[in-house]
């Protein structure tokens, strides 16, 4: 006998795999993880259709404080669990399977499309530029870590894609950027401003679905499909990215002239690179040798090099570079080979 966790794809009919069919129809007893996303209430009478009595709906309680006689249950008889979405991309559902190898029972996994996956191919973003994941329920709880995520993700140059809650309703995109201004009013980073570019999905995979990108200003005033929603805050952008963003999303393309993420770092690298070029202006060269000089060629490649990465969205390497310019001209000064003072820029 074996434990099966099934995923159901995106929450509709449609998304099923003939082998998620395949494992409900065989298995005897059959719990419906209604708690972890949003189902479509269609899909949900077509299992009922097909597994009767087998069919029992499983909220968080039973699936975490019941899952030991679950496993049990897949001893004598093939149970299944069927979960929105992939199985394993919720930790609950690990956690159920790691219990059942423990135990030397039997379990398959039956991956089904994520919307994890989903809502970055629909963003038209690319898909290894995005940092840590994040979720705002509905209560607003945490909302500020979520805020900070996103400055992060940002510093790395890197996207954020963030989950609304489906619990009750759902949590639509104009309630969670509300929560995040709220936030901005607090912080003042500069990140929820009304030209921040944003891109809003509503009920991918569904056939209402809802694809945008635009001014953050725009997206509050917008009209969505019911939940499930999410939104999100681009890092840098590759001019392909801008440009399927135009094109696909209908985003304004001065909104992608003018995007420039609300890096904590930029405002740093600006002072960092204006330091070493007012230490070069003053510098004192007290040895002609060439070995100095080549020194200080280097000194003017990273400082370029610190400027190209700057302009380019790539702030870590802006650092780099300009940490290297720095170092050479500390190391000259320390060894008397040239006269200069640091300057600390105020701004």
């Amino acid at each position: 006998m074996t434990l099966y966790l099934v995923g159901l794809g995106l929450g509709s009919s449609g998304y099923l795999t003939r082998s998620a069919l395949e494992i409900i129809a065989q298995s005897g007893k059959v719990y419906l993880d209604t708690y972890t996303s949003f189902l479509e209430p269609e899909l949900i009478e077509e299992l009922k259709s097909i597994l009767g009595s087998r069919l029992i709906k499983a909220d968080r309680q039973l699936l975490e404080e019941g899952a030991s006689r679950i496993i049990e249950e897949a001893e004598k008889n093939d149970v299944a669990i069927l979960v929105p979405g992939d199985p394993l991309i919720a930790t609950t559902h690990i956690s159920i399977m790691v219990e059942a190898a423990r135990r030397g029972i039997s379990y398959r996994v039956i991956h089904g499309v994520s919307a994890y996956s989903a809502l970055i191919s629909a963003s038209c973003l690319q898909a290894y530029k995005f940092g840590k994941t994040i979720t705002i329920p509905k209560s607003g709880a945490g909302v500020e870590s979520c805020y900070r995520v996103v400055l992060e993700n940002m510093e790395r140059g890197l996207h954020t894609l963030i989950l609304l809650d489906t619990a009750g309703g759902g949590l639509d995109i104009p309630s969670a950027i509300k929560m995040l201004m709220r936030v901005e009013e607090e912080i003042g980073m500069g990140l929820i401003t009304p030209d921040r570019l944003v891109v809003c999905l509503a009920r991918i995979g569904f056939k209402d679905e809802s694809k945008w990108a635009g001014r953050l200003a725009e997206a509050l005033e917008k009209s969505y499909p019911p939940p499930p929603h999410s939104i999100i805050f681009p890092g840098s952008l590759h001019s392909s990215e801008a440009e399927a963003l135009k094109i696909v999303l209908g985003m304004d393309p001065d909104v992608a002239n003018s995007h420039k993420p609300p890096w904590t770092i930029w405002q740093r690298l600006q002072k960092y690179i204006a330091n070493v070029e007012n230490a070069l202006k003053k510098l004192e060269l007290l040895d002609e040798s060439r070995e100095v000089r080549e020194i200080l060629d280097l000194v003017e490649r990273y400082l370029n090099d610190s400027k190209i990465f700057l302009s380019g969205g790539r702030g870590f390497n802006s650092l780099a570079a300009i940490s290297y310019a720095e170092g050479l001209l500390d190391c000259l000064r320390i060894l008397s080979k040239a006269r200069f003072s640091w300057r600390t820029e105020q701004g």
